[in-house]
């Protein structure tokens, strides 16, 4: 959610950063109703044989995303270029309206839509550092001009790995980790991504864009678990 493009992304490369000792205050988000970008890149590689015999696969993702707790709902948009073996290029929308039990998962190049279950995902940003993340260091850029908070969080479910964001002190997001392993398109899968926030705006400029469920999912509608589809 916030500021630094890509240079969260790219976690600094070439900038000096000084860690300091110190606990910090666990924060809030200064805004309820905002919009923000994520993008970076992943790595993924099939555990046992499998990976020895396909390799490694490489990709990027850039998320354009709204989130509105007033209204309790979250949508984006997710442009994937995967990048090896192949160079292919999809494009999801995941809506997460409130009151129901799932979210919905279009894949907009083939205008399909899925119910996904709905459940506590860690890459979901939320309204406030989250109680189970664990303070690691405080660190700045420049000179002493941005204050960064990092946590971190050793989780099992529903991917097994470590987790990790480190946000300003006013709680704007700058970057996220993940190192760990993951069972998306049902493929045990070793998996290594780093992504930066930037351009976080308040306000939501034209809501129905990213909240409204395209007339052709009312046919065009499977029931998946969350698992088929890859976050990352």
């Amino acid at each position: 959610m916030s500021v630094c493009h890509y240079l969260a992304a790219i976690f600094c490369v070439g900038l000096s950063v000084l860690v300091i000792d110190a606990s910090a205050q666990k924060c809030c988000l200064p805004d309820d109703v905002f919009s923000v970008r994520k993008g970076g890149v992943t790595a993924t590689t099939r555990t046992g044989f499998l990976g020895l015999l396909f390799g490694q696969t490489s990709l990027t993702e850039e998320h354009d995303s709204v989130y509105d707790f007033t209204n309790n709902r979250f949508a984006t948009f997710i442009t994937r270029m995967i990048l090896a073996p192949t160079f292919v290029e999809q494009h999801v929308q995941v809506i997460e309206q409130p009151g129901k039990d799932y979210v919905w998962v279009l894949d907009l190049d083939k205008q399909k839509c899925f119910k996904g279950a709905k459940e506590v995902y860690l890459f979901h940003l939320e309204r406030c550092v989250s109680d189970y993340l664990i303070y690691s260091n405080t660190y700045y850029w420049g000179n002493k001009e941005i204050f960064v908070d990092g946590y971190y969080y050793g989780m099992q479910d529903p991917a097994p790995g470590v987790y990790s964001i480190s946000v300003t002190q006013q709680c704007l997001p700058i970057s996220e980790t993940f190192i760990g392993k993951t069972n998306s398109w049902d493929v045990s899968q070793n998996v290594a991504s780093s992504m930066g926030f930037y351009n976080y705006t308040v306000g939501i400029e034209n809501p129905d864009k990213y909240f409204t469920v395209p007339d052709y999912c009312q046919t065009e509608v499977e029931q998946k678990d969350n698992s088929i589809f890859s976050w990352w």
